[in-house]
């Protein structure tokens, strides 16, 4: 004990002789080594944009992409403003029943780009570039062979190291469209109930985005009003019925023969990969704009996703606390990324070398399934998923990973 006080007063004396500044003390962690912890200006840079690392406790709810704070202020003054006005009219589409006229053509060029992105995958993948993934977990791998990661997640991966068991992939294992039940009037039954579930159909959520904007097809039928409905103590009633009983064929947009023809032309595979990745920003970024007037809802804890004003009453989570709500899903508002899956790939820089290496993991890049079949089909990286490859990293040899910092 006497000993640990004297060399405690040494190292006080020495401090105390030293006189160092605090500008002249730099952080260990500003240090630009790959291990470091990146700063602020790093995450505004987008060279330095990383792939979205997944939870790490999948009991921890996603995260709100609106802040708590301003959904509270939001029914603060939707309670205030029925017991206002408790009869009113509701102006504002889509809320109202009707749609919104602007997004109309939105809601069909998505429609569109969703067809021309499924037939252009199909295509590339049946006859030109291998899909990947494994028996057991939902990874997914574009090349020739599969890659030698192991980050395998499945039943029995311990026994395996972790390492993936492949198998061959589809068309439909490169983009990710969650599917949801079919509304067919959004505004008076705006929810499913759980004795419904086998008897309402449940397609992907970006056709039922698009229907409900404005998309119609014979299969999944959809009311479409000419006047506004009403909230009544904030029950919505639709006088329109008792007027007109013959109101639900109102006049609507319908697909154009252009809207679904797919080009049946042999194009090189160059050509129909830059056209199927056009097809994927343009469909992204169309859904982006429904998505500001038309809500989408995603359960907190698992996968689910509802289009609707509200999300179902189907009482099958099974995620954490699903015990506490009965089954019953924790709705709240969706993201991009919940609607339209990027499923996220590693990046192959040399389709014909050999398989990617686990000692070598750190060293390489990713990109979205899409991005990935589309750049090994001769197309052009994309600006924004450079970084994200890491196009500017030398891939070391095996026997030189320990000489690399």
């Amino acid at each position: 004990m006497q000993r640990r006080n004297r060399i405690v007063q040494i190292s006080l004396f020495l401090i105390s002789k030293c006189h160092f500044s605090s500008s002249s003390i730099i952080p260990l962690t500003n240090f630009d080594y790959p291990y470091s912890k990146p700063t602020d200006d790093d995450d505004d840079d987008p060279l330095y944009a990383d792939v979205p690392k997944p939870r790490k406790d999948k009991s921890e709810r996603k995260p709100y992409p609106t802040p708590m704070k301003e959904l509270i202020r939001r029914a603060k003054e939707e309670k205030q403003l029925r017991k206002s006005h408790p009869c009113r009219v509701l102006e504002d589409p889509p809320d109202n029943g009707l749609l919104v006229p602007e997004l109309v053509h939105v809601a069909h060029r998505v429609h569109r780009c969703r067809a021309s992105l499924l037939s252009g995958l199909s295509r590339i993948v049946h006859h030109h570039v291998s899909v990947h993934r494994c028996r057991f977990c939902c990874e997914v791998h574009i090349g020739k062979e599969g890659h030698g990661i192991r980050t395998c997640t499945g039943p029995g991966s311990g026994s395996r190291s972790a390492t993936h068991v492949w198998k061959r992939g589809r068309a439909s294992d490169v983009v990710l469209f969650p599917k949801c039940f079919h509304l067919y009037d959004r505004a008076i039954k705006p929810r499913v109930l759980h004795d419904e579930r086998f008897t309402v159909p449940k397609i992907s959520a970006v056709l039922e985005l698009c229907i409900q904007a404005g998309v119609d097809l014979e299969k999944f039928p959809s009311k479409r009003r000419s006047k506004p409905v009403y909230s009544i103590e904030g029950r919505i009633v639709d006088f329109e019925e008792v007027n007109n009983k013959n109101s639900e064929t109102a006049v609507t947009t319908p697909l154009q023969d252009n809207d679904l023809c797919i080009s049946g032309e042999k194009k090189s595979l160059k050509e129909l990969s830059s056209e199927t990745m056009d097809s994927w920003f343009e469909m992204v970024t169309g859904v982006k704009e429904l998505m500001e007037r038309y809500k989408v809802w995603t359960c907190g804890y698992c996968p689910e996703i509802q289009v609707g004003p509200k999300g179902h009453k189907v009482k099958m989570c099974k995620a954490t606390k699903h015990q506490m709500r009965d089954g019953m899903h924790a709705w709240q508002e969706a993201t991009i990324d919940d609607v339209v899956g990027p499923n996220y790939v590693w990046h192959v820089r040399d389709p014909d070398a050999s398989a990617l290496d686990n000692s070598l993991q750190r060293f390489y890049g990713k990109a979205p399934a899409v991005v990935e079949l589309c750049v090994q089909g001769g197309a052009p990286v994309p600006e924004q998923y450079k970084s994200m490859m890491r196009l500017d990293v030398v891939y070391p040899q095996r026997d030189e990973v320990d000489l690399v910092a």
